[in-house]
């Protein structure tokens, strides 16, 4: 797949960018360490909420599905063996009429 001029200048710049920002890490960290490290404390901490709540949500859908699944199937194992009886009956009816 050919790559456009487009998003060659963008991969370019990318590589520029990452190129600088690798050289200069020591005095990047130095400067913006407490910035980032305040931003990402608070970030954590919500991230760590909304992901318990997230996971509780999911845990509710599967343990709903799973209920649903075990319903089905109870209802199904019911209904085969009342309908086998059924069959059964049928056929011995039919069997002896012919």
């Amino acid at each position: 797949m050919p790559m456009t001029r487009s998003e060659a200048m963008f991969f370019t710049a990318g590589l520029v960018i990452g190129a600088t920002a690798g050289a200069n890490y020591p005095a990047l960290k130095e400067k913006f360490g407490p910035l980032l490290s305040g931003a990402l404390a608070g970030a954590g901490a919500a991230f760590g909420e909304s992901y318990s709540e997230m996971a509780k949500k999911v845990a509710e859908k599967v343990e709903a599905v799973q209920d649903a699944m075990a319903e089905m199937k109870q209802t199904t194992g019911t209904a085969a063996s009342a309908g086998a009886g059924a069959g059964t009956a049928s056929g011995t009816t039919e069997a002896t009429t012919s």
